[in-house]
């Protein structure tokens, strides 16, 4: 009996022991969380406001965390307890937990002074950060239309001025909205749809209180409505909106702004130099009578396209465009339509104009010298300009150089460098379709390129193991003739995490950034920041580097440290070099922790200068570590038409823990790749021949195959050939490829002792010396068919 008791207790031990390591292995691991929704993306400045948040995993949220502008603050809503609750006898029953992880609720509150601009908006849970969605700070009233509300009789009140977030949910459907307007009242009525990435094509409709039709407007801003409207009387009136092709969904949102607002239609110039005062006028509703404002630029103020409000009595106006540059500003003067009177600027310059009179064409003169490339560019549309540009550069004969339209949009764009000679030579502006009014305004930047580039990185919110590494993919992009290394490097990490920074040669437009961190590293979710340098001009330049969540631009980056994982990766190689076509192996070795036995499946990732997968340069042969493995070699091979340079790679780990995949990464592994002298090319995968009687000829006894060589780095000299898998009973004539080369024809000819009726495959290598050194190349296998001779063959040979 003693015995008995002691083996149960050592069973019960061992699965206790091996209970605990599942439990903590299961909680290890921890999925990802997710924001879908936002039941309100719009509140209004000075509100407080509760606001449900769905998507996935949000379950032991522990905060909020707002990105962009400073102000807004929000703290988690505890779900409401059952008032009443259970108390058993005996223990092992309780209350059900009720809670949600697919939503919660929180309390945002937006202080009065709040900046008009947009936020994102993340939950925090233990196990990361979720991606972000937008909120926006309105200085309007926030409702949310009621349903139903899809007909006259049940039209949904508001007051003005108000802005109202709706949805067209279902085909056919249309939304009514009842409001009370004063005689002589000017009102403004806008959609915003298309511009929030609505599929809806909005059409707006402004009724009497009997029904009547007064107003109707369809793609007045892109695809959005707008109306303008005058009041004629004291009353009640209606507007009736619906999406122009009688569509619906769930994603068919929109905002409808309406009131007697100060509203800005247009403004001209569209931009001014900074250190400079501008002065821009205004048109538009309900400004107070103001048709001009002064504008100061900050000799510091930053550079590029922001948004600006005009603050009026009434209010603050909708938002437009203004650009800030550096380049000397000009003002266009009429008459100017015709080469004779163009207007003569100095490069570089920014052109501000607008085309007024009855087909209006502008055109404007300026010295080049030859062989210099500049690069012309019309902002109008951009700036709620109706202009289609057409945009035409021309020499001193009128001869037409370029010309271009719809470059960016309905914006022209010309890039041109092969200017023959010094001289004058001309740009002509004008509307595609010959339109023209005080509205159709513009502004052409002439300069040469400046080389600059741009660096991205994703995804913006990485999860870290203690004692792991976490991956960051940077790209750079490169532009105007720039063409050196860029740096990347992460500038703000919290203790207990280091990264190297990671050197972009300027072949290389991407590669993988490694966090590391420390066994005792600080759980929880910490804000990052990248930088990417690299010399301009002999001038080190740094750029911000913007994260992607989901390939959408990101305001921040964040990384979130978790709890150690059930196995580390490591690897035996510290580099690895390899030639087109070549094989190497990298010893991959893998730490468990006690009690982990699970499958561990490797690979590699990395290396590609874009975002394909390492597999489109690489042969990576997968290998699974099972139970108490440790150790795997992963083959590489390198592709014969893979790109060449140093990228770097990682090997990948992931296995699966309770439906969860736990994902470990090696640190980074340089991989140079070069180039492979020459790539050989037959001109057919399967040949075919006919094994003839004896005495007999026929050119079905022969087959021939052409192979054509593609010569790299310097490669003249010849290519020798052997043919491997012939068969006895057919002789094969192998042609060298000499040198300087392009191709050669082998020709296989069948005996009487061909194998008739039978395949087989062959292989052909190409051999060359390159550099005191010969270098073999295998082509892809050739079928070869060796047929029987025909009956009529037969019978003529027996005679």
């Amino acid at each position: 009996m003693k015995s008995s008791l002691l083996f149960d207790r050592k069973q019960f031990g061992r699965l206790g022991f091996a209970s605990v390591v599942l439990a903590s292995f299961t909680a290890i691991a921890q999925p990802v969380p997710k924001l879908t929704t936002l039941s309100q993306d719009w509140l209004q400045r000075g509100t407080t406001n509760e606001i449900t948040l769905t998507g996935e995993s949000l379950a032991g949220a522990s905060r909020i965390v707002f990105s962009g502008d400073a102000g807004l603050s929000a703290s988690i809503v505890a779900p409401e307890k059952p008032s009443v609750n259970i108390e058993a006898s005996i223990g092992g029953i309780s209350t059900a937990d009720t809670s949600d992880d697919k939503k919660l609720t929180a309390r945002f509150i937006v202080p009065a002074d709040a900046t008009l601009r947009p936020r994102e908006v993340r939950v925090v849970t233990p196990s990361g950060i979720s991606n972000p969605l937008t909120l926006n700070v309105s200085h309007l009233p926030e409702i949310a239309e009621k349903e139903p509300n899809n007909s006259t009789n049940q039209a949904q009140w508001i007051d003005l001025p108000v802005a109202v977030s709706g949805k067209i949910k279902a085909a056919a459907e249309v939304d009514y909205y009842r409001f009370k307007a004063m005689k002589d009242q000017r009102l403004v009525f806008e959609v915003q749809a298309f511009r929030i990435g609505s599929p809806m094509d909005s059409s707006l409709a402004l009724l009497d209180d009997s029904g009547k039709e007064l107003a109707r407007s369809e793609d007045a801003i892109g695809l959005d409505s707008l109306i303008e409207w005058t009041a004629p009387a004291d009353g009640e009136y209606l507007l009736q909106l619906r999406d122009f092709r009688y569509q619906g969904g769930g994603d068919f949102r929109y905002r409808l702004i309406a009131g007697a607002l100060p509203y800005v239609d247009s403004v001209f110039p569209f931009g001014g130099r900074r250190g400079q005062n501008v002065t821009i006028d205004l048109k538009g509703q309900n400004l107070e009578g103001a048709s001009q404002l002064n504008l100061h630029l900050d000799a510091t103020a930053p550079l590029g396209p922001q948004q600006l409000r005009a603050n009026t009595p009434r209010g603050y106006s909708n938002p437009f465009q203004f650009e800030v540059s550096d380049l000397p500003d000009f003002l266009e003067t009429e008459p100017n339509n015709a080469t004779n009177n163009a207007n003569a600027v100095k490069l570089p310059v920014a052109i501000n104009g607008r085309l007024t009179g009855e087909k209006d064409v502008d055109v404007f003169k300026f010295k080049v010298d030859r062989d210099q490339r500049l690069i012309c560019a019309v902002e109008a549309r951009r700036f709620g300009s109706p202009l289609d540009a057409l945009l035409i550069l021309s020499d001193a004969s009128g001869k037409i150089l370029q010309q271009n339209d719809d470059a960016d949009g309905a914006d022209a764009r010309i890039d041109f460098g092969e200017f023959k000679k010094d001289g004058e030579y001309f740009l002509t502006i004008r509307d595609l379709q010959d339109r023209s009014g005080d509205s159709f305004a513009y502004r052409i930047t002439i300069r040469e390129p400046a080389p600059d580039f741009s660096a991205r990185a994703l995804p913006d919110a990485p999860r870290v193991r203690r004692g792991g590494h976490a991956t960051l993919r940077c790209e750079v992009s490169r532009a105007t003739g720039f063409g050196d290394t860029v740096r990347v490097a992460v500038t703000e990490l919290p203790p207990g995490l280091f990264a190297e920074a990671l050197l972009l040669p300027p072949d290389a437009g991407s590669g993988l950034l490694v966090v590391s961190a420390s066994k005792d590293a600080a759980l929880g979710t910490f804000p990052i920041k990248l930088e990417a340098s690299g010399l301009i001009g002999g001038k080190l330049v740094t750029r911000t580097v913007e994260p992607l969540s989901n390939d959408r631009p990101a305001k921040q980056a964040f990384i979130t440290i978790l709890e150690a994982a059930p196995f580390t990766l490591d690897a035996s190689a510290f580099n690895v070099v390899l030639e087109q076509d070549q094989s190497a192996s990298v010893e991959v070795f893998a730490q468990r922790r006690e009690g982990f036995t699970g499958e561990i499946k490797l690979s590699a990732e990395g290396f590609s200068a874009g975002r394909d997968p390492v597999t489109r340069h690489l042969e990576v042969s997968e290998v699974t570590l099972k139970g108490n493995e440790a150790r795997a070699s992963l083959k590489l091979k390198a592709r014969l038409d893979s790109e060449v340079g140093t990228r770097t790679i990682v090997l990948r780990g992931e296995s699966t823990i309770d439906g969860q995949t736990i994902t470990q990464y090696s640190q980074a592994i340089p991989v140079t790749l070069s180039e492979f002298p020459f790539v050989l090319t037959p001109n057919l995968k399967k040949l075919s021949l006919t094994a003839l009687p004896p005495g007999t000829q026929s050119a079905a006894g022969e087959a021939s195959l052409i192979v054509k060589v593609a010569r790299r780095g310097g490669f003249t000299n010849e290519v020798t050939f052997t043919l491997d898998g012939v068969p006895e009973g057919i002789t094969a004539n192998l042609e060298k490829i000499p040198a300087n080369g392009s191709e050669t024809t082998i020709k296989l000819v069948a005996s009487e002792k061909a194998p008739a009726g039978k395949e087989f495959t062959l292989t052909l290598t190409g051999a060359g010396l390159h550099n005191d050194r010969t270098f073999r190349q295998k082509t892809a296998p050739i079928a070869l068919t060796v047929a029987a001779p025909a009956e009529e063959a037969v019978k003529a040979a027996s005679k």
